[in-house]
């Protein structure tokens, strides 16, 4: 192959990725994603449930609903551990550029559901 079909092929496949991942950045900016991530990771009820380590999936489901420096956001995140996988729900709301939680919780694939923020 060619150098210069190499570099059309790396640029067809590099272009869409390199976009993607920045939108992603930018994206995942409006959401509350790493301050989820990063409560739920460590928990110990968490850690004990899907084994360790835990890690959240890089892309999610969600929205988000803003008004000036207030928002809603509500996210669903996949997680992995060593003993089984879940899904991390979240609802958080943006106060002043803060957000809180009003939901967290972990919903492993077998069924329990670990509420760290928030009720049923």
């Amino acid at each position: 192959m060619s150098p210069t079909v190499k570099w059309v092929l790396g640029a067809l496949v590099g272009l869409p990725l390199m976009c993607c991942g920045c939108g992603g950045m930018w994206f995942k900016s409006q959401f509350p994603y790493d301050e989820a991530l990063a409560r739920v990771t460590n928990h110990p009820s968490v850690i004990k449930s899907l084994g360790a380590p835990v890690s959240g999936a890089f892309f999610f489901s969600g929205n988000t609903r803003s008004r000036n420096d207030d928002a809603v956001a509500e996210m669903k995140i996949d997680l992995s551990g060593s003993k089984q996988n879940a899904v991390l729900e979240v609802r958080a709301v943006q106060t002043s550029k803060v957000w809180g939680f009003s939901r967290l919780r972990v919903v492993p694939r077998n069924g329990d559901v670990i509420n760290l923020v928030g009720g049923p």
